[in-house]
């Protein structure tokens, strides 16, 4: 016997723009990781200036995105980095970083459903 239900996952059931603007969210979530990366080794050269660009760069990106979480550590950090608390800021990096996790996962169940 034939099954003609259609699941979630079947190709006529998605939205290709969904599945495009996904495609584009999960990328950006796997970029980000290096990017902080990079944040950090600036850290380390206490280049403050750098870092709120880097930052304020992070922040626009997410909210193109409506990942509201991350932009909201980015502006966050972004503002850090006037304050030059070399801390603080590697405390926010970390925060962002274990946003973009949690960001990624829940994109990750999403797109399973």
């Amino acid at each position: 016997m034939e099954n003609n239900d259609k699941t979630l996952d079947s190709p006529s059931n998605r939205d290709p723009e969904r599945d495009a603007w996904a495609q584009l969210t999960w990328k950006y979530l796997n970029d980000l990781p290096q990017q902080l990366d990079g944040i950090r080794t600036i850290l380390e050269v206490k280049d403050y200036s750098t870092i709120k660009k880097q930052a304020h760069r992070i922040k626009g990106t997410s909210g193109t995105y409506h990942l509201k979480t991350i932009s909201q550590g980015a502006a966050r950090l972004e503002r850090l980095a006037e304050g030059r608390n070399h801390h603080a800021i590697a405390s926010a990096i970390n925060k962002v970083s274990r946003l973009v996790e949690l960001e990624s996962k829940r994109l990750n169940s999403q797109v399973k459903k």
